[in-house]
């Protein structure tokens, strides 16, 4: 069996069967069957990535008759080139705008989200760096029934409590001068 390699745009999208249809450039525009997104993993552990775009170019192989065939991933053209031409650099950019990018150059990992991030875990989260850690938020709020700290507390600012503050030698909110 005869297999070519092909390009196209993607002129149709299969959410729920993981499919495309590309119309052909070189077969004058005639549009393919659907053809198969392969996935990196499909059975005890899954993977779905996004589908490519409509409109995207992209390189599938298809056979001799063009029926059957699978879609290879999208292509860069000088209408649509790379967002990076960094060696050191991976890219990943959403349509909304979101981006993650590793520069494994600096070693430098970034997540920029235009929507809510949300974490969950069911055990532990550790959170470790060899620098100081800085959290820029217009305010923060924790709901954890007891926090230690090992360490010192310098606060720029006020304290408002509510409840006892004790210290060592005792209820420190009755201390006199």
């Amino acid at each position: 069996m005869s297999v070519e390699l092909e390009y196209g745009e993607v002129s149709g999208l299969d959410y729920q069967g993981c499919r495309i249809r590309v119309r052909l450039d070189d077969r004058d525009g005639v549009e393919s069957f659907w053809l198969n997104v392969p996935q990196r993993n499909t059975q005890g552990t899954q993977r779905r990535p996004i589908l490519p775009e409509l409109g995207e170019q992209v390189a599938v192989l298809l056979d001799a008759d063009g029926v059957g065939g699978v879609y290879l991933g999208g292509i860069y053209s000088t209408a649509e080139p790379p967002p990076v031409v960094d060696e050191d650099t991976d890219l990943v950019r959403y349509s909304d705008g979101t981006e993650v990018t590793y520069n494994r150059a600096l070693g430098v990992m970034t997540l920029n989200n235009v929507g809510a991030l949300h974490l969950s875990c069911g055990r532990d989260i550790t959170v470790e760096a060899g620098e100081p850690v800085v959290v820029k938020a217009p305010s923060a709020r924790l709901d954890i029934p007891q926090v230690t700290l090992k360490g010192n507390l310098l606060v720029d600012g006020d304290i408002e409590a509510k409840g006892k503050v004790l210290d060592g030698g005792g209820n420190s909110n009755h201390h006199s001068h």
